[in-house]
């Protein structure tokens, strides 16, 4: 793309700043074990119930002091954690490396009063302010009192991060603009300067010089129990080895279930999602959680793709090797035009998909299953050509100026693709376009929101006036057809607010530890406004269970 599209993924989140979980190609999970179950089936909750049968693995035991499944964002920082402590963690990722997780490719995490905010002079990001936006957000559906836990040790995960060799930068650092530290949305925000395993090694690298242990290829398995608490943990190792690990303590942070077919359509009533995240990432962490005797909470969510919108139809693979669009047409699904549902109704205030997308591109779809998008030949026109930030008049639009200001100049030779993937169509009437996908009140809609648009007030759903652009006459229309597309999921196991996984009559179960986006007691729906929060919320949760994990084993002792 010879426009500012050009930027890898690491560069457009630099623009949005959206500290928003990463894809990564499934090259590069090639090793990656599959699972050691005979079959599976799905539980209430949705989870995949494992029919476990090892008579054809050979059979390894070993001990550790502690157990943490899952090398992401809560996995490292937890042994990190037990490491620095001198207790010598195990560490079991599916993956080949830990840079197979999302935290490799991920923006940052948000905190709040780390040495980084102060060097940046943001003060509003304090864990009172960070704690009243996020339980606010949520209208009491978390834990509060654990989310309160946690932004207790969220400066001290950004620090072990800068003491492991690691840097980052705020929003204010990256566009000069003071505004960024008195907002709230923003203020908590920690970019990653590095990427990769140029993020990952350092980590690995002090866990390992402090007596921690990794084992790779190595999916977890079935949390092992001795009466009611936990006694050990199975693991497949390399697909030809059963791991028995006998430990008092095990921290399950496999990640989502994004990667989960069945667990996705049940979960989600069968609405059309494409998975852009870690595939392996297929809610290990929940199932075992539940055969062990706990409980989910009773919601699902996502972490929205914030860039560009999607079709399964175009398939899960939106960027190429270079983190190009691959049909850039997929870039109109945010850009605040006219959204309407299957019946080719407005249903929501366009505007959020636009200025805050990571929250509300999900929730779109989510709602609706499918929503269209309706541009006319000129608006079309100036995407492709001046890029949609200048066409609107460069309004103020925080977001746009920063993320949507390229030129979608490869669309037009795109679009075929578009057409015959069955996802977009074009026509000289509305009428016509809205045949193609049944959208029966489409030329209702558009006479309606013209009306609106003239008036610049949109007494229907609130929409700003810098939006609210009529679909013109004698141009030609484009109609697109989106889904909700995630970098991950959020939803799981309910805990008390010391991370121990709950059984069904609410009671702690001893040594069973929840983190990252598998605490279902610290994540609602949608996902939290607050950038980052997903990443922040998870490293905290990695500190926070380390520390339990130990006051728990060393209580068994005493």
């Amino acid at each position: 793309m010879e426009n500012t599209m050009q930027l890898s993924r690491r560069g457009l989140f630099k623009l949005a700043g959206a500290g928003t979980l990463g894809v990564i190609g499934a090259g590069a999970l090639a090793g990656c074990a599959p699972s050691a179950s005979t079959g599976t089936n799905l539980s209430e909750t949705g989870a995949e119930v494992n029919q476990h049968d090892y008579s054809n693995y050979e059979t390894k035991e070993m001990e550790a002091y502690a157990v943490v499944a899952g090398g992401g964002a809560a996995g490292l920082l937890a042994a990190y954690t037990l490491a620095k402590a001198g207790k010598k963690p195990l560490i079991l990722e599916k993956g080949a490396s830990c840079a197979s997780s999302n935290f490799a490719r991920l923006s940052g995490p948000a905190a709040c009063e780390t040495a980084v905010q102060e060097a940046s002079g943001i003060t509003l990001a304090t864990k009172l302010n960070v704690y009243n936006q996020l339980t606010t957000w949520a209208k009491g559906s978390v834990n509060t009192k654990l989310i309160r836990n946690l932004l207790e040790h969220s400066s001290e995960a950004v620090q072990d991060m800068l003491d492991a060799g690691l840097s980052f930068y705020t929003y204010v650092d990256y566009t000069g603009d003071p505004k960024y530290a008195d907002d709230i949305k923003w203020a908590p925000l920690h970019n990653f300067t590095e990427e990769g395993e140029e993020r990952i090694n350092p980590i690995v690298e002090a866990i390992e010089s402090m007596g921690g242990t990794f084992i790779y290829n190595c999916e977890a398995v079935e949390v092992l129990m001795e009466g009611e608490a936990v006694a050990g943990l199975r693991a497949i190792e390399n697909n030809d080895a059963l791991l028995e690990v006998a430990t008092k303590a095990v921290f399950l942070a496999t990640g989502g279930f994004g990667g989960s077919e069945e667990m996705t359509h049940d979960l989600f009533n069968g609405i059309p999602l494409c998975n852009m995240g870690t595939p392996t990432n297929t809610g290990d962490g929940i199932r075992m959680a539940q055969e062990a005797g706990a409980v989910s909470e009773e919601f699902a969510a996502l972490v929205g793709n914030e860039i560009c919108g999607s079709n399964v139809k175009h398939g899960n693979a939106m960027y190429d090797e270079n983190w190009n669009l691959s049909n850039e047409n997929l870039g109109f699904a945010i850009y605040g035009g006219l959204v309407v549902d299957s019946a080719g109704d407005r249903f929501m205030n366009e505007e959020l998909l636009a200025v805050d997308p990571l929250v509300y591109s999900g929730q779109a779809g989510l709602a609706q299953g499918r929503y269209y998008v309706l541009v006319d030949g000129e608006y079309y026109d100036a995407c492709t050509q001046i890029g949609v930030y200048q066409y609107l008049g460069e309004p103020d639009w925080d977001f746009g100026r920063e993320m949507f200001y390229p030129v979608l100049s490869n669309a037009p030779g795109q679009f075929e693709q578009a057409v015959s993937q069955g996802w977009a169509c074009k026509g000289d009437s509305i009428a016509e376009v809205a045949e193609v996908f049944g959208l029966a009140n489409l030329e209702k809609t558009v006479e309606e929101y013209n009306k609106l648009c003239v008036a610049g007030d949109d007494t229907e759903f609130g929409k700003d006036p810098m939006f609210l652009t009529p679909i013109k006459e004698d141009c030609g229309y484009y109609l697109f057809e989106y889904n909700s597309a995630y970098w991950t999921t959020l939803g799981g196991i309910r805990t008390n607010d010391h991370l121990v996984a709950l059984n069904e009559d609410g009671e702690p179960i001893p040594g069973l530890y929840i983190g990252g986006v598998n605490m279902g007691s610290a994540f609602c729906r949608p996902y939290y406004d607050i950038k980052g929060a997903a990443c922040g919320l998870s490293m905290s949760s990695g500190v926070l269970g380390a520390k339990e994990m130990m006051s728990h084993i060393d209580g068994l002792v005493a």
